[in-house]
């Protein structure tokens, strides 16, 4: 075979050259004229629509002549190759233009511009679609659109990659529409947004937008926009973009095509209403009173959009909760603190109506407050009062620190004694001791016994602010109290304090509970240090397993545990460290007689609750749910890459469980957490105890270790739970 191969190569090598002299003898023949051939034109170089997994586009120019909008955009891959069909592929299903000014606004004290779209349209109310009780509400109300039906007929290619879209919509022939102002001004600042989608495709989904001066076709900088939020800072902090996802709760509207602020503004405008409940659909009013559970509204044939089952789980006093300032946030993200009767009275009055907002702000605000407190000039703060209460908070959690010396934890005779460090950094002398200050109207030690065995070998607390020292100077100070626990000396255990201070809303920092001049109605939380220790005095103890951290429960906790209006965390804020605090008491073994997706158990109690599995909720009411904005799915929301290796838990007890007749049932570590999302079905408990695991089996079944899911389903694994589930880091 090899020999045939090198003859066949041989002899094809032989023709060629034969042919090659054969056709050199020819044009010596025939002669030459000199010339090169000309070059034919270059081959397009991009993809089709349909060769592309995502879309990205940008808006590159727009122009405004005569009435007539002509916008150029590019359409590219990922990657940055064109698109080079955009302009006939059948699967473009979705295609909308829209266009508006920002108009100036007049009043006392700065107002912020708002948005006023060219393209309106008057809505009456559909009689049979009016939610009972809001009758006598219902009425025509403005409604801003975009164009959408010209789609690629509106479209033109430059460029592989390059399209014009000329509107079919002329400024000149927009409708009048009450008293809203629809005149062309070059010298104001326009948006043109875009929504595209292809093949139904969400990755395939785009909303664009353009800000620009039409007089000189600049793009505009972010301070003459009226941006104050952008998506990623603010919204989807606590919600899902995981658009794909068919249940997944998540921030995509209007039949799945919107999704950007700067798009969502276009139409949510000052002026726009619903018809069937007359409600604002206002983008501040709208959002301040969904977020409050105080929104209803009836949309696209008909549906109902109720929001009375909110829960929001940061303050509701502080705006920074949403309205993020700083390092890349808007350019403009200040102008929230400006005055806007909508805006406003989406909080402090029952009244969409300007005129009744005002007068109810005046009647509850001017004896108290100057003018200036709402109507502020540009730059000043404005509704800034509303954020100083948590700036207050924020200085107090940053300048003060109570924590346990390590190694100074003894326990002799039925006492126990310890030794607490207490600095804080806005005083020029040594911090008192908790009882001294009177700064502090709580302080709490937590002791919790067992760090591989999840504190069930015991917990101890005292109030700090009760004692008083046996001993102490320059911030350490030694306590001796009284404790039943009996702990093995060498078991590893962790402490950690918790304290309130009290803050004025006037200075921003720590007073004299009860003599601020603004004194906050709550006092700041602060959560302290987790150290480990044991009564032996070793120095090499490990902590916990940390599994959860502080920081991705504040995306949307905000660590406020105390809000100004009465929200407030479990238990008022005294236990406030969640990666290892909470669990002192919510361990495997407390609470033995609940069900497995009832349990306190912390690994259970968090996934069911913010799954909403539990048949209790909030206390004993099983009617109010917890509207967990994510894909409870997705653990990155919670869990840190790296904290899903289901390591640490060879030495864990069962968690010990109830089942629904009653009987003293467990389940093993693993099996608990996976059963508080899953629920107790068959399959799934028979696969747990095929493989080591314990699910509400008789007591005493569990033998600690034998538990071999992360075989498996460790982080990283074929089927770890990072990739069964809808996990996106």
């Amino acid at each position: 075979m090899m020999e045939r191969q090198t003859m066949d190569i041989k002899t094809k090598s032989k023709t060629l050259s034969l042919i090659s002299l054969a056709c050199t003898a020819l044009l010596f023949g025939c002669g030459s004229d000199g010339k090169d051939g000309e070059d034919g034109p270059n081959g397009e170089i991009g993809l089709s629509v349909g060769q592309a997994n995502e879309l990205v586009t940008t808006i590159t120019t727009a122009a405004i002549t005569d009435g007539a909008i002509i916008v150029e955009f590019r359409v590219e891959n990922a990657n940055g190759v064109g698109i080079t069909d955009f302009d006939t592929y059948p699967g473009i299903d979705t295609l909308g233009m829209g266009i508006a000014k920002l108009m100036p606004q007049s009043g006392k004290g700065y107002k912020t511009p708002q948005w006023v779209n060219y393209m309106n349209k008057m809505v009456a109310p559909v009689t049979a679609n009016i939610p009972a009780g809001y009758e006598d509400k219902a009425g025509e109300q403005i409604q801003p659109t975009i164009e959408t039906n010209c789609k690629q007929d509106c479209v033109e290619k430059v460029s592989a990659g390059l399209y014009r879209y000329t509107f079919a919509f002329n400024l000149n022939d927009a409708t009048a529409m009450g008293d809203l102002d629809l005149t062309y001004d070059d010298s104001l600042t326009h948006r043109i947004t875009m929504e595209m989608r292809a093949d139904g495709d969400t990755n395939k989904l785009v909303n664009s937008h353009f800000d620009f001066l039409p007089a000189s076709g600049e793009q505009v900088s972010g301070l003459d926009t009226r941006t104050v939020e952008f998506l990623e800072n603010s919204c989807l902090r606590c919600h899902s973009d995981d658009y794909d996802h068919a249940w997944a709760p998540k921030l995509i509207m209007h039949g799945t095509k919107r999704y950007a602020i700067e798009n969502c503004q276009m139409c949510h405008t000052s002026y726009a209403g619903d018809p069937e409940t007359g409600a604002p659909i206002d983008m501040g009013y709208m959002v301040h009173q969904i977020h409050r559970a105080k929104y209803l509204m009836v949309g696209y044939r008909g549906s109902v959009h109720d929001y009375s089952k909110v829960t929001f789980p940061a303050d509701m006093y502080d705006c920074r909760a949403c309205h993020q300032e700083g390092d890349n946030r808007p350019a403009d993200a200040f102008n929230f603190k400006h005055h806007r009767a909508l805006a406003c009275g989406s909080c402090h009055s029952d009244s969409t109506d300007p005129a009744t907002i005002k007068a109810d702000m005046h009647t509850k605000y001017q004896p108290d407050h100057s003018c200036g407190t709402c109507h502020a000039d540009q730059g000043d703060e404005g509704a800034g009062h509303h954020v100083t209460d948590a700036i207050a908070k924020d200085n107090a959690r940053s300048s003060y620190k109570a924590a346990l010396v390590p190694g100074s934890v003894s326990l002799e005779a039925g006492l126990l004694t310890f030794s607490v460090a207490v600095n804080d950094t806005s005083l020029t002398t040594a911090a008192m001791s908790p009882n001294a200050d009177k700064r502090i109207n709580y302080s709490n030690i937590y002791f919790g016994f067992g760090n591989d065995i999840d504190f069930t070998s015991g917990k101890q607390n005292y109030k700090l602010h009760e004692l008083t020292p046996t001993s102490g100077s320059d911030g350490i100070y030694t306590y001796s109290q009284a404790t039943s626990l009996t702990p093995d000396m060498m078991q590893a255990a962790t402490a950690v304090i918790t304290t309130h201070l009290c803050v004025d809303r006037d200075t921003l920092t720590a007073v004299d509970c009860g003599t601020g001049s603004d004194e906050a109605n709550n006092p700041a939380v602060l959560p302290g240090e987790l150290v480990a220790f044991n009564l032996n005095g070793d120095s090499s103890i490990m902590a916990r397993r940390v599994v959860i951290s502080n920081e991705t429960c504040a995306n949307c906790h905000d660590d406020k545990y105390l809000g100004k209006f009465g929200t407030k965390m479990k238990h008022d804020g005294n236990y406030t460290n969640f990666e290892g605090e909470c669990q002192m008491c919510h361990n495997p073994t407390y609470k033995s007689n609940q069900t497995a997706q009832d349990h306190i158990d912390f690994k259970v109690r968090i996934h069911a609750h913010h799954a909403n599995k539990r048949t209790k909720q909030q206390g004993d009411d099983a009617t109010k749910v917890v509207s967990f904005p994510e894909h409870y799915g997705n653990c990155a929301v919670c869990h840190d890459k790296g904290q899903l290796t289901l390591s640490d838990l060879a030495t864990v007890p069962a968690t010990l469980t109830v089942d629904t007749q009653g009987n003293e049932t467990e389940y093993s570590p693993i099996a608990a957490t996976c059963v508080s999302c899953h629920g107790e079905k068959g399959s799934l408990l028979a696969h747990i105890k095929s493989n080591g695991g314990a699910a509400s089996d008789p007591r005493g079944t569990y033998t600690a270790g034998s538990e071999t899911c992360a075989t498996c389903h460790s982080e990283g694994k074929a089927l770890g739970v990072d990739a069964v589930h809808p996990v996106k880091w």
